[in-house]
């Protein structure tokens, strides 16, 4: 075989194996029509992610639901941290879920309600987790059916393969701030900067570039523009395309390893789905964030700043006088 052949093969198997790695990507997030075709297949499992009560009132046909307050609250603890595994295992399990399904997880469009059960899953070594982006809000814009009946799967067997590689803990993101880890704050510019204080301290981890996870949205403003009432529906919770995606990510690199955090991990797994979808392998999310890095002294952080105790309690102070004055004036009535 000449030199030329030889190279000729080795290009062609090189584009086949990207075109492969691109396909792989591109099924971390699906649409409608993925749904529709794989939702009642054999060994697939749809995930509505969403409260009970919003399941109840309409779902995707087959859906099954965790309960409660939705799969993001079930599967984590009071302070919002993954429950340990065995716990994991149990409630899946008892779900009908096990490791090796196709897991399609939805919930209301562009919304961390599922991003969060999404990067459990991973965590916990299920392969095969799609994340259904637009969710409900797409279902019913596509004019699909609508079920109110409650599906109950039988009890299986979820033995998880814990992927460390997917969770970060504090002491993790400590041993690794010089060691050319990647760090994406998916927080607010204010929260960043440290002029929006939710911790003890307000700034940010050394290292970490500003990404916030709204800017993964068509519209980085919608969730304002819902609150206002200027917008009536989650449209521009949209993905972008993934050319303004990969311009958003440009600056990290997808060989190297990557760990998002917020508050208290849950907006940063947004970011973790985006970044899988894209091809980024090493990928982690920080479980404990900002609320326990800000809170520790002796964590190093960027541009620290600190409550004003003395105007708080003053505030307080004024509140508290005002709702005296309330309570005086409904007595007299």
């Amino acid at each position: 075989m000449n030199r030329r052949r030889t190279a000729a093969i080795l290009i062609g198997l090189v584009l086949v194996l990207s075109l492969a790695g691109s396909a792989l990507a591109a099924e971390v997030i699906v649409d409608t029509a993925y749904v529709v075709k794989q939702k009642d297949k054999a060994g697939v499992v749809l995930l509505d992610a969403r409260a009970e009560g919003a399941y109840t009132k309409g779902h995707i046909p087959g859906a099954i639901t965790l309960g409660g307050r939705g799969a993001a609250v079930v599967l984590r603890d009071v302070d919002a941290r993954v429950l340990p595994v065995k716990t994991l295992e149990k409630i899946l399990g008892e779900a009908g879920i096990s490791r090796d399904m196709e897991i399609i997880v939805y919930g209301a469009k562009g919304d961390t309600g599922m991003t969060v059960p999404f990067w459990i899953l991973e965590y916990l070594g299920a392969e095969k987790v799609r994340a259904y982006w637009g969710g409900i809000d797409d279902w019913k814009a596509a004019k699909q059916p609508v079920a109110v009946e409650e599906r109950k799967l039988p009890a299986a067997k979820f033995a998880a393969k814990a992927r460390e590689d997917r969770y970060a803990s504090t002491e993790y993101v400590k041993a690794n701030l010089k060691k050319g880890v990647q760090i994406v704050d998916s927080r607010t510019p204010k929260e960043f900067s440290g002029d929006d204080i939710r911790a003890l301290r307000g700034g940010h981890i050394p290292g970490a570039v500003l990404i916030p996870f709204e800017q993964n949205w068509a519209d980085p403003e919608a969730a304002k523009k819902l609150a206002q009432r200027i917008a009536t529906n989650r449209d521009g919770m949209a993905l972008k395309d993934e050319k303004a995606l990969r311009e958003i990510y440009k600056g990290l690199d997808p060989k190297k390893e990557v760990v998002a955090y917020c508050q208290t991990g849950t907006r940063s797994t947004l970011t973790y789905v985006v970044l899988r979808s894209l091809g980024f392998e090493k990928v982690r999310n920080y479980d404990d964030s900002w609320i326990v890095w800000g809170s520790r002294l002796d964590l190093p952080v960027v541009g620290a700043s600190y409550y004003d105790f003395v105007k708080v309690n003053a505030a307080l102070r004024r509140i508290e006088n005002l709702e005296a004055q309330v309570d005086e004036l409904t007595r007299k009535r």
